[in-house]
């Protein structure tokens, strides 16, 4: 009810609120429409924004490349006689007389002189060691700097380094083969002998990257036969539990197993003559499979993900392929090619080979991206950002190519 006094309008309790509830009301429905308007836009813009890098992503995997040119190039003389090799983001150079890291700008990272005849090298994640074939030291370098050398007072035979420091060593002695493992110092961390009358002589080795397990491939021959062993070992605290760290070991008939490589994560790989073995387990690694091999092997390549085996080729178009396998043992893809390559890498998902002028880009389980030739001399070839460019290192320059 209204009343007019003094010219000053009263409204009734119950108008009041309902006047009151109609515009809290129509504001509260503004405020939905508002944040349903603004929702519904993100939403909307999202939904593009994930099409657009979907077709971009498929319009990138399916573009094969036609054409390679220059963008960058950085003077680097690397003498005759020199080797180089991919060591993550940088190279190194090496030869009888030192060792250098080298960044993609030319800038050396650092410097290691030394005498050696024939010096080995084992490149792991971020760490490399080199060794004179016979010599008595090993040096060790990360990707910042030198870490030390370890001086064995054997002759070495094989070695390997891995990113926590660690190295498994095989030495030569008179009457046995020791096995030794060192940390970064040079301590000597654990030691086995081995003799031909045990397991055989030790014809690979591999090391985990965190340096708890260790490889060993063992031939034997007796009476004209001969078969190899592969035995796992744990330089960890379980491993103590065990006689000489020993924690599964398997013995595999007229084989011969040179290539072993652990994974990243808790995985394992056997490469030998006649079969493609699996194994897993972080602390005492078991059997997961094995894949028989039909036809002749003529190398191998592994890296943290996946298993490469090249063939003759068995298709008439191309002279070799390469099967490429998972560490799961699955066949990811056979790829054809004819080039005679040189080295070979993996990068995510790509597959890379290439020698001194050509170059093989392949996306596994997809199609060759680029297969040519470019005017450069490749000494090495390293990965970029960008899945569009790649460094190539060559005798005088340092080169960024864009493949377009």
């Amino acid at each position: 009810m209204e009343k007019d006094n003094n010219n000053i309008k009263q409204f009734s309790k119950k108008k009041k609120e309902s006047i009151f509830d109609e515009f809290t009301r129509k504001r509260a429905n503004l405020k939905i429409n508002k944040f349903m308007w603004i929702t519904g836009g993100i939403a909307v813009a999202l939904f593009l924004l994930i099409v657009g890098f979907i077709i971009s992503r498929v319009y990138l995997a399916n573009k094969e490349y036609t054409s390679v040119s220059v963008v960058d190039e950085v003077k680097f003389f690397i003498s005759t006689g020199s080797e180089v090799d991919r060591f993550g983001n940088n190279f190194i150079v090496y030869n009888s007389d030192g060792i250098k890291c080298v960044n993609t700008k030319g800038e050396q990272i650092w410097n290691e002189a030394f005498q050696m005849q024939k010096p080995l090298v084992d490149i792991g994640k971020n760490i490399v060691a080199v060794a004179d074939y016979n010599g008595t030291s090993i040096f060790l370098m990360d990707d910042k700097a030198v870490l030390g050398r370890i001086d064995t007072g054997l002759p070495i035979r094989k070695f390997k380094a891995a990113s926590s420091g660690y190295v498994m060593a095989v030495l030569d002695n008179t009457n046995n083969t020791p096995i030794y493992v060192y940390d970064t110092s040079g301590k000597e961390m654990l030691y086995f002998n081995t003799t031909m009358k045990g397991y055989g002589y030790p014809l690979e080795i591999a090391l985990s990257e965190n340096g708890i397990l260790g490889a060993v491939s063992y031939l034997n021959v007796d009476k004209g036969s001969f078969n190899s062993t592969v035995g796992f070992y744990n330089f960890g605290e379980v491993g103590q539990n065990y006689q000489d760290s020993l924690m599964s070991s398997y013995t595999y008939q007229s084989t011969l197993v040179p290539e072993m490589r652990f994974s990243a994560s808790d995985k394992a790989v056997a490469i030998a003559d006649n079969r493609l073995m699996f194994y897993a387990g972080d602390q005492m690694p078991k059997s997961t499979g094995e894949i028989l091999l039909s036809e002749k092997l003529l190398s191998v390549y592994e890296d943290d993900n996946y298993v490469a085996l090249f063939y003759n080729s068995d298709n008439e178009e191309y002279e070799y392929k390469a099967e490429i396998y998972d560490y799961s043992a699955k066949l990811k893809d056979t790829v054809y090619y004819n080039i005679e390559y040189n080295d070979v890498f993996f990068d995510g998902d790509r597959f890379i080979l290439y020698n001194n002028n050509e170059i093989l880009i392949h996306n596994i389980g997809g199609k060759d991206k680029f297969m040519g030739n470019v005017e450069e001399t490749i000494l090495a070839m390293l990965p970029t950002s960008s899945s569009k460019k790649m460094i190539l290192i060559t005798p005088d320059e340092i080169k960024t190519v864009e493949f377009n």
